[in-house]
């Protein structure tokens, strides 16, 4: 500036045209300071205070003059205004002055918002900005607006390392709109391309009590928002909007967030590779992408390990686990031979989840336990669950039960049994269709307990040779020793048990000369809707009997509380109800009947004191017999 001004003092008699090529000099401020000023963000809910954003020491700007570029950088930092000076490229000298910060914004010859940025506590960091000015004064307005994520787990000693945002529209990529940003100083990027704060190989600890992180983006409304946490010791959470949930961010505003990260887990991608896979015990996991050759081995010590949209070949638990299901997921053995979900003998295994998994076995039990002997627990999610060729069972278990969710098992392809149990059986909620080649729902020395839910058991074999697939019923309650059957409870919920070979309830033994007998304790229909049926000449609705060797049920009680009971024999059937055992004892409605064993014509159903009992018959002869409350 002294040269412009002694150039002036000189020539102050000069002719116009020296007046012109003075207004030139003073247009190239050669070793101009510039002073900048931010913008301070307002908040849009009024319970969040409002976010200075400051100038730090040697924060740096980038300057296009005619074209040409020239960083320039503070000394003053600490405030919401700074002055700047020339440090690198080419100085700025011709208005008007298009300013940037930060500095990574320019990227070669184009203008980019960065894919990465840098946390600072309780505060943001390199907040995109520009300015447009024809004097040395810049006044920079925010090219986006900010979303502030409350953060907090209960899960200890977790410290954030990165966050990753991702939606239906881009929040990184080049500035489209460079052109008009004198005017409207909002950014636009095209694209979809996500941000990540980076915050350090330290991380930042997160607690019960949230912890506040900022990240900038364009302003936009924004769907299909997914935000991943990642922790320092490398485990990961996704939490996404639910479909047609939009959040919605304003230039230089603030959209606030709070989330709770509790299921932080280390996917594994199984797309990349054919090598097993093994989760260490008590390690959460997340099985994510597709491939049909991969193995998992889950080592369990109560881990929870989340299947999103994967698909693999086989899954082994090898003790105590939670499995979420979420997306649609697929379990497709490359071996005819094996399980594609194995449980280790003496397991508990949770499954849960909003998702579907989907799995078949051939010449093998689809989610089978060991010896028979491991615990299923399924609360939520949809399974289905299909056994084709010579596969023994669909789902094997020592105790079954089912909370909710909807199970479809299908085993009517298959061997055997779609359900089958050598403990318990408990169905509480939910809706299970068990579709047996022998059985629907076959209990092999424990109990059967439906009190809640939509249960349909289907028996739906007409040939049996030989083994054990003689045993076929709807549903079968029986011991596998002779001497310790289980007892066979209905309370509640829908139940639709039915036999094309067999009865409905029970065990029809088809080869003469066996000596083995099954015994049931007793069955117990105290409420809900219940459609006991079959197909089968010459068979009861609820039937246990054999040829050498009749099979037995010691008691049948049926209470007045139940809502409907529906009971449809064989076209030629003459009983109801058989057990092999005149001995048994049934009770309806308070009644004793057990006179109908021995002697059918004997008993009077129209005394019954609570319930009405309707006789029809169908085109086909089948007798059906309705039991409801008296009106």
């Amino acid at each position: 500036m002294k040269k412009i001004i002694l150039f002036a003092a000189l020539a102050a008699f000069a002719l116009t045209s020296c007046q012109q090529e003075l207004t030139i000099e003073e247009n190239k401020p050669e070793g101009a300071v510039f002073t900048a000023t931010t913008e301070i963000p307002t908040t849009k809910t009024e319970l969040d205070a409002s976010l200075n954003v400051i100038w730090q020491d040697n924060d740096q700007i980038a300057i296009m003059s005619n074209s040409a570029i020239g960083i320039y950088k503070t000394t003053t930092g600490g405030a919401t205004n700074a002055t700047f000076v020339f440090e690198t490229q080419t100085e700025a000298t011709v208005t008007p002055f298009m300013a940037w910060y930060p500095t990574s914004l320019f990227s070669g010859t184009t203008f980019v918002l960065p894919d990465t940025q840098t946390y600072v506590a309780g505060n943001i960091s390199g907040n995109p900005m520009y300015a447009e000015s024809s004097t040395t004064n810049l006044s920079f307005k925010n090219l986006c607006g900010i979303i502030k994520l409350n953060i907090s787990t209960t899960q200890t000693g977790k410290k954030v390392r990165k966050i990753v945002l991702s939606a239906d529209q881009g929040m990184s990529g080049e500035i489209s709109n460079v052109a008009t940003l004198g005017t409207d100083p909002t950014a636009a990027v095209s694209g979809t391309a996500g941000v990540t704060l980076d915050c350090g190989t330290e991380g930042v600890e997160i607690g019960s009590t949230a912890i506040p992180f900022y990240i900038a983006v364009p302003a936009a409304d924004y769907e299909n928002l997914a935000i991943t946490v990642e922790t320092t010791d490398g485990l990961q959470q996704t939490k996404k909007l639910k479909i047609g949930e939009k959040v919605s961010v304003t230039r230089s505003r603030i959209t606030v967030i709070s989330l709770t990260f509790n299921d932080f887990a280390l996917y594994y991608d199984i797309a990349s590779s054919n090598d097993e896979i093994t989760i260490p015990s008590g390690v959460p996991a997340i099985l994510t992408g597709r491939n049909n050759r991969r193995n998992v081995i889950i080592e369990g010590g109560n881990s929870i390990i989340t299947l999103e949209d994967a698909t693999t070949w086989k899954l082994n638990v090898n003790g105590d686990a939670t499995i979420m299901i979420k997306g649609e997921n697929t379990i497709d053995p490359y071996d005819d031979y094996e399980n594609p979900i194995f449980i280790k003998e003496g397991t508990t295994v949770t499954f849960q989840g909003d998702g579907s998994l989907t799995a078949q076995a051939s010449y093998a039990s689809v989610l089978a336990c060991e010896n028979n002997n491991a615990d299923i627990i399924i609360e939520s999610g949809t399974y289905n669950l299909t056994s084709v060729s010579y596969s023994t069972q669909t789902i094997s278990a020592g105790n079954l039960t089912i909370n909710g969710g909807t199970v479809n098992a299908d085993c009517s392809a298959g061997f055997y049994n779609a359900i089958y149990a050598t403990k318990t059986v408990s169905i509480t909620n939910g809706v299970v269709n068990a579709r047996g080649r022998a059985q629907g729902i076959y209990v092999n020395g424990g109990d059967l307990i439906i009190s809640g839910g939509s249960v349909t058991a289907e028996q739906t074999g007409t040939n049996f040779d030989s083994g054990n697939q003689s045993k076929v019923a709807g549903i079968g309650i029986n011991s596998s020793d002779g001497t310790n059957g289980g007892t066979l409870t209905i309370s509640g919920g829908t139940v639709k048990a039915s036999g094309k070979a067999g009865p409905g309830i029970g065990t029809s033994w088809y080869r003469s000369g066996w000596s083995e007998s099954a015994i049931t304790r007793s069955i117990l229909i105290s409420g809900g809707t219940v459609i006991i049926s079959t197909e089968k000449t010459d068979h009861s609705a609820i039937g246990y009997y054999g040829f050498e060797n009749p099979t037995r049920c010691d008691a049948i009680t049926i209470t007045k509380d139940i809502t409907s009971l529906t009971l449809i024999q064989g076209a030629t059937a003459t009983r109801m109800f058989t057990t092999g055992d005149v001995s048994a004892v049934l009770t309806v409605d308070e009644k004793d009947m057990s006179g109908y064993f021995s002697d059918p014509t004997s008993i009077d159903w129209n005394t019954l004191p609570n319930l009405q009992r309707t006789v029809t018959t169908t085109t086909s002869e089948n007798d059906t017999w309705t039991f409801t409350p008296k009106s």
